[in-house]
């Protein structure tokens, strides 16, 4: 046996809380191996995907570090800073488990394919908002912000035409994400999404993350900084 180091607790500790998050989105009270809770998570959490192999990879490790003799379990392997780091901002990105709508802007207005520009400036102005979303036939379509306002406004466009008219192709990235997706969820997607984009995505958050529901919380790269505030 090795003497007790402050990395073998630390990785141990870091594991349980894991284990503990698993069985939380597994919904379980009985034992299941670590591995076959990984799995069954990693098709429900993007966060578990994210990390699926390395977490399978950790058990392993885990196993390495402790033996089992009779009831008792004695350390007798030390695991790196790294690895001792990574394991425990794994079990803190798990344990994050508040929602994304808790840190998004709302309440979120809307606008319909009718909208005037006049009348989307007055939406968003009256919640202090910057992006309206647009909706045709109760269908997401587009995105409408006030710097697209004043960009219309400025060049002489007229207040009345439809602010369906100011949705470009070439506008940001809009995702959508369900109300229970967490706030580590919402980190996920700003990084995929700037993986093939130089600008941050915006994420409109609705019951069941469709296109066709009343948007409940709207997030951007504003918010993005107070997300991970409370993560890291």
């Amino acid at each position: 046996m090795v003497e007790t180091t402050d990395n073998a607790l630390r990785f141990l500790n870091a594991y349980a809380s894991i284990e503990r998050s698993l069985n939380r989105m597994q919904c379980r009270a009985d034992y299941q191996p670590f591995k076959k809770l990984v799995r069954a998570a990693a098709k429900k959490n993007r966060v578990v995907a994210r990390h699926e192999e390395m977490l399978v990879e950790y058990a392993d490790l885990r196993n390495a570090i402790v033996h089992q003799r009779g009831r008792h379990e004695e350390i007798i392997a030390e695991p790196l800073d790294s690895v001792t780091e990574d394991i425990e901002r794994i079990a803190v990105l798990l344990d994050s488990d508040e929602t994304a709508l808790a840190y998004s802007s709302h309440p979120v207005v809307s606008g319909t394919d009718t909208t005037t520009i006049r009348e989307a400036y007055e939406l968003l102005n009256s919640v202090s908002g910057d992006k309206l979303p647009i909706y045709e036939n109760s269908h997401y379509i587009g995105l409408v912000t006030m710097e697209y306002i004043a960009g219309w406004l400025i060049n002489g466009g007229s207040a009345d035409a439809r602010a369906k008219e100011l949705i470009r192709q070439e506008q940001e990235k809009v995702l959508f994400m369900n109300e229970k997706d967490t706030i580590m969820d919402a980190v996920l997607f700003f990084d995929d999404a700037m993986r093939d984009s130089t600008r941050a995505p915006v994420i409109i958050v609705t019951e069941h993350g469709s296109l066709d529901e009343a948007p409940k919380g709207i997030l951007s790269s504003h918010d993005l900084s107070r997300i991970l505030a409370a993560v890291i």
